[in-house]
């Protein structure tokens, strides 16, 4: 039992931002969401009840251990941001082309940037990113909508999955084998197809290759695991995020499970409207899934109208909030809980 209530009565009431370092298994869990008691920092009309990212105005944000966050603190007097009108953005937009709301996503997000440079579906090969190794590595904001696979029996296989590193649905499966170089030929995601991992962006790579010296933050959206125990499920969260950080990332945005499509959209765009004027992006993250926690359908659909999307996507929109029951549609934890900041 995490006993919630006792370990919050040794922090400060005052204490403005929480920075959680899970131990084994907590990595599984959504910690900025668990819910507890407390007279002193919740009222009575919520039965002095509330979520830990409520507690701390500065945010709550995640650490893998405390050497990688020691590495990521030591760079904040070496980077110079440039201004938010010149910031860059390298995303990667729907690869597999199955994601459907990840191109409103993507789309709405580059608005902000200038300049921008997207690898549009199947432009985003494996050869176009080591061909843009450069725009990639002088990046500020990098933004990746796209499933991702962790592979249990070698995690450095772990992959970001890229336009052609799909074996064709045609082909039959091929045959198990309990031989290691067999099983290092494929990642399974979590809808059974096989990825081959020299066409994918695996974390060897991003441990040994990628350097970004520029990078505030990495962003994984879409990120779909494929993963049936808790072992692999640690490996997973700790590499990614670690990953990104070593290569040089003050920042890393993942998810701990797969989140509906369009709910995942809708929170991306708004994380990225709530980026410039917060002091971090943890705190950027928590802004925009509390308000994911009270919008209601109308506010929903007036603040989409506010977005100039295209026709099909206004459409898409629509249909999403006319088949939800609630009248705060993303309400659920389910909708917003899994995305986590880690960082400094």
């Amino acid at each position: 039992m995490l006993r919630l209530n006792e370990i919050m009565a040794y922090i400060p009431p005052n204490s403005k931002q929480l920075i959680l370092v899970p131990h084994r298994y907590l990595h599984l869990f959504p910690l900025h969401a668990l819910q507890f008691t407390s007279e002193t920092r919740f009222q009575e009309k919520t039965n002095f009840r509330g979520y830990l990212l409520d507690s701390f105005p500065a945010g709550v944000k995640y650490a893998p251990s405390l050497q990688l966050l020691e590495l990521v603190k030591n760079r904040i007097t070496s980077r110079n941001s440039p201004p938010p009108n010149q910031q860059q953005l390298f995303a990667l937009q729907n690869p597999t082309e199955d994601l459907f709301n990840a191109d409103m996503e993507v789309e709405t997000i580059k608005t902000r940037f200038n300049p921008h440079q997207i690898l549009l579906k199947k432009q985003a090969t494996k050869t176009a990113l080591n061909e843009n190794r450069e725009n990639l590595s002088n990046a500020n904001y990098l933004h990746f909508s796209c499933h991702g696979v962790f592979n249990f029996d070698n995690p450095l296989l772990s992959s970001l999955v890229l336009a052609d590193s799909l074996e064709p649905q045609t082909s039959p499966p091929p045959p198990e084998s309990n031989q290691p170089d067999e099983k290092q030929r494929y990642v399974t995601l979590r809808s059974g197809r096989k990825a081959i991992p020299e066409k994918c962006l695996t974390l060897r790579e991003i441990f040994a290759e990628l350097q970004l010296p520029q990078c505030s933050l990495v962003t994984l959206s879409a990120c779909e695991t494929g993963l049936t125990t808790s072992t692999a499920m640690t490996d997973e969260y700790i590499g990614l995020p670690s990953g990104f950080l070593y290569a040089g990332s003050m920042n890393v945005v993942s998810s701990l499970w797969a989140v509906d499509d369009f709910a995942t959209a809708i929170l991306m765009i708004k994380f990225y409207q709530e980026l410039p004027d917060a002091d971090s992006v943890a705190l950027a993250l928590n802004a925009a899934q509390n308000w994911m926690r009270g919008v209601s359908k109308e506010d929903v659909r007036v603040w989409v109208k506010l977005l100039n999307l295209d026709e099909k996507w206004q459409q898409g929109t629509e249909l999403w909030l006319i088949n939800s029951n609630e009248e705060q549609p993303f309400s659920d934890p389910k909708y917003w809980a899994a995305f986590c900041a880690t960082g400094y």
